[in-house]
């Protein structure tokens, strides 16, 4: 029976780690720098905080649980392959969260006080003005997703579900700036999150064990390096080196 759950959360800047007993969370940390991603340097000692607070050794965990996607590729890849490594050594399972229900998870607070009803935007950012949204209607807790997690183009596309004025809206994640500039909803709210490992109790009790070996994030979109840096010249030289006097 899976009782003790590492659960690691990479998706964007903000790198967390939370420790669960039987859903409650007995234990979390998390690191943020605005900029850059931490989580190869910090993940690690991240998790071996968590674990020793919450009074256990790595031999004590029935299962890892790992935000799987969509969000930043360079996260996500860390996050993923920093799991199954744990899960290889331990010979344990490997749960898969999806990140966008994940990051719904901070809208719960709003939920409360309209009532337990509403339409759930969870949204990231996908650069430009694309966010990554997967919306949910939720009634007295009950989470149903209306559609799979897509990238979605605020200046060319509606988001799924602007269309239902008569539910509240409640759009939560690192894009709602961007969400907001273009939302006709009558009676939404918007509230600026990061997906937080801490609040994956109720996705890990009903979460389902993913192939070790084959398993890989939802990126949703192909990788896009940017231009590599050169402040010196030196590649660009080497690339297209100068006449010979």
């Amino acid at each position: 029976m899976i009782q003790r759950v590492l659960a690691i959360e990479t998706s964007t800047l903000n790198c967390s780690v939370a420790a669960f007993e039987e859903g409650r969370c007995v234990a979390n940390k998390r690191v943020r720098e605005e900029g850059r991603h931490l989580h190869a340097e910090q993940l690690l000692p991240l998790i071996d905080a968590v674990v020793q607070e919450a009074n256990w050794t790595k031999a004590d965990l029935d299962a890892v649980a790992v935000s799987a996607g969509p969000g930043s590729y360079t996260g996500l890849r860390i996050g993923v392959s920093t799991a199954k490594g744990i899960c290889h050594a331990l010979g344990i399972p490997l749960l898969a969260l999806d990140t966008l229900e994940l990051l719904g998870q901070s809208a719960n607070g709003a939920l409360a006080n309209v009532g337990g009803k509403a339409i759930v935007w969870p949204v990231l950012d996908a650069r430009r003005m694309e966010v990554y949204v997967r919306p949910f209607s939720v009634h007295d807790g009950l989470w149903v997703a209306e559609s799979t997690a897509q990238p979605v183009d605020l200046e060319h596309a509606e988001i799924p579900g602007t269309g239902n004025a008569a539910a509240t809206l409640i759009c939560v994640g690192d894009a709602v700036d961007k969400v907001e500039r273009v939302c006709r909803h009558e009676n939404a709210l918007f509230i600026h999150a990061e997906p937080d490992a801490s609040l994956a109790g109720d996705l890990i009790l009903r979460a389902e064990t993913v192939d070790l070996a084959y398993f890989e994030p939802r990126y949703l979109k192909a990788f896009q390096a940017g231009a590599p840096k050169d402040p010196l010249g030196l590649r660009a030289a080497a690339l297209d080196p100068p006449p010979h006097a």
